[in-house]
Parts: structure tokens; sequence; C-alpha cells
């Protein structure tokens, strides 16, 4: 299989090509930076610069692929506007979708998150759980959800949703710093 993976240079998004590559898929990675994606390189992935803003440069690199894994995204960066964020976690969302129904692919997955969920009033709760975003990241997450479930209705393109929790292991820059800090007794862990 052919696929097509944006967010390649954060830590989900590599960690998925490499799965991908390892498995035996052919991968494709779509970066903003090239030169931060030399990992990826090295492992035999396909490295193509390309924006979620900027339609061409994705159109481009869905051309050829059987499937898109839909990654890329804006978490929670200081000093951005609201409009940016919009722009990559949601207005991206039908574009990637439009893009790949011109380029004959027909599943697009993407990467929203738990956090949609807010505080869960009665857990375990399931996708079906009420919307409950709390900041600029999980509201701009939803919206996404919403417009790439429009565009898949439209296009026909099969639109998979997945909703992570907190994704961690080897190489995690984030997280490791947190339970390093909780296991030296810098951080309280409660709950």
């Amino acid at each position: 299989m052919k696929a097509l993976v944006t967010g390649a240079t954060g830590f989900t998004g590599g960690q998925l090509a490499l799965r991908l590559q390892k498995q035996g898929d052919q991968v494709r990675a779509v970066v903003r930076d090239p030169a931060k994606a030399s990992a990826l390189a090295a492992a035999g992935i396909d490295v193509v610069k390309g924006d979620l803003t900027d339609r061409a440069s994705i159109a481009a690199a869905i051309a050829g692929v059987d499937v898109v894994y839909n990654i890329g995204a804006l978490y929670r960066t200081a000093g951005l506007k609201a409009s940016v964020y919009r722009a990559v976690n949601a207005d991206a969302v039908p574009m990637i979708i439009e893009c790949a129904k011109a380029a004959g692919v027909r599943r697009v997955v993407h990467c929203s998150t738990v956090g949609v969920h807010g505080d869960v009033e009665h857990p375990p709760a399931n996708e079906d759980a009420p919307l409950r975003p709390g900041d600029i990241y999980q509201e701009t997450k939803v919206l996404g959800e919403q417009l790439g479930r429009e565009a898949s209705a439209k296009t026909g393109v099969e639109l998979v949703i997945a909703r992570p929790s907190g994704i961690y292991g080897p190489g995690d820059r984030r997280l490791f710093k947190l339970f390093g800090g909780v296991a030296k007794g810098r951080f309280l862990l409660l709950g």
C-alpha cells in the first residue's frame, strides 16, 4: 500500500510513518521542513515539502497514494492566532479530502483528539459523548471533524476519525519529561 502521512516530523506522525514503512508500505511524508525529516529519509521514506495550508503542495503529495493519514496539527503553540489554528487543524481537513478525491484516493484517516470531549461527566465515554472542547486546539479539532464529515459526505471519500489520548513511547520528548518529573518527585500526579 502507498500511504501519505502528514505531520511526520511530530512524534505521532513520525512513529506512524516508520511503522507503516516497517510493515512494508511505501510511505511518503509531507513536511514543512525536510531538514527536520532526515531520520525518515534515512529509513527510506519519501519526504516531500508541503504545508497543510497550501492546496497545491498537498495535492501533489497525495498524487499516487492509496490512503492519507492526516496527523499534522498545531498543538498549543504560544502566540498563535486562532485563525492559524483554524487553517491547520480545521480548514485543512476538507481540503485534504477534496485533494484525495481528485487523486482517486478512497480513504483519509484523520487524527483528532480525545480532548474534544473535555471533562467527561459520566465515564467511561465513547465517541457519542458530548463534545466540550476547552481550548483553541480542541475547538479547532472539533471543527476539523465537522468539516471533514461534510467533505466526506460530499465527495464519497471515506473518512476515519481517530481520537487518541496521550501518546508516548520511545523518542517522545513531551510526556517523558512529565513522567521523569513525577519519578523524581518534582510533580505531584493526582487522579
